[in-house]
This record gives structure tokens, C-alpha cells and sequence, in this order.
């Protein structure tokens, strides 16, 4: 398995990817009942603001790309567009922190997922 001796292993910090897990449930979940809440109950604040900024992201990598790697930026903004979930206004800040800080424990591995 992972991590034994000769065999890779892969690791992520949840706790950075907890927004793409969000938006990724949303829109599975939504698409068989209709409704694009957050999932986890996450706020505008937080994902909003993430997801905005993740699209901005990949739209300057596909502008200053060439024309293979503009392709391959088209196609995440697509992914990251294909459903529009409706965060929360307000959450309850101290809930999602101890969550966060429960899973962002040192020892995780140090890779991040994500894109960058």
C-alpha cells in the first residue's frame, strides 16, 4: 500500500482543499436534488472568495499560456463553473476552525492539493 517501503505515497492537506471538496459535493448532490447549497455549510466569506479567486488564478495561466496549456486552463475554469453553489451568508467561525485545525495536523505529508 501507500507509504510502505518502495511503494509512493501521495498525500493532501484537507484542510486547503476543503473548499474544491465543498464546491464538488455541492454540485453532485445538487444535480439529484436542485439545490447548490453548500454542502458543508460553508460562507460566502470563505468559498465564495476562494472560488473567485481560483477562477481569476486560472484565467491568467490560460491567457499568458500557450496554446496547449490554454486549453488544458479552459477546461478546469469549466469544471470550476459547471454548477453555481449558493454559500452561506454567515457561518459559525469557531466550528469550522477546530475542524480546519483538526485536519491540517503536522505530518500530513506537506503536499497540497489544489491548483496554484
Amino acid at each position: 500500500g501507500c507509504g510502505e517501503d518502495g511503494t509512493p505515497g501521495v498525500y493532501a492537506s484537507v484542510s486547503r482543499a476543503v473548499c474544491w471538496i465543498d464546491y464538488a459535493m455541492s454540485c453532485y448532490y445538487g444535480a439529484t436534488s436542485g439545490i447548490f447549497s453548500s454542502y458543508w455549510g460553508y460562507s460566502a466569506d470563505v468559498c465564495g472568495v476562494w472560488m473567485e479567486e481560483t477562477v481569476i488564478r486560472l484565467k491568467d495561466r490560460r491567457a499568458r499560456g500557450n496554446r496547449q496549456t490554454s486549453t488544458f486552463f479552459s477546461h478546469q475554469i469549466d469544471q470550476y463553473q459547471k454548477c453555481n453553489v449558493h454559500w452561506n451568508k454567515e457561518i459559525d467561525i469557531q466550528d469550522h476552525v477546530a475542524t480546519l485545525a483538526k485536519l491540517d495536523k503536522e505530518g500530513n505529508g506537506g503536499v497540497q492539493a489544489g491548483v496554484y
